[in-house]
């Protein structure tokens, strides 16, 4: 697993509920994440994705792996 993939509320709930650092009302987080197919409703998390908790960042896609949420996928960037 390298990846996954998901809809745009269970990735944005997922980052509130650990906490994710936000500026503005965005959270911040870096790597590979986009809309899936570009409808904006689907996301695909790329395996170098990071969100950040206190400035330290920690992998995204494997915090939502071990959710219940969306899928884990091979991403090929």
């Amino acid at each position: 697993m390298n990846g996954w993939v998901g809809t745009k509320s269970q990735l944005l709930g997922f980052l509130a509920v650990v906490g994710c650092d936000s500026t503005d009302g965005a959270f911040h987080v870096d790597g590979s994440i986009t809309t899936f197919m570009g409808a904006g409703e689907e996301y695909c998390v790329g395996a170098d994705a990071v969100y950040y908790v206190k400035g330290r960042a920690f992998p995204l896609a494997a915090g939502l792996a071990g959710t219940s949420y969306g899928l884990q996928v091979t991403v090929i960037t």
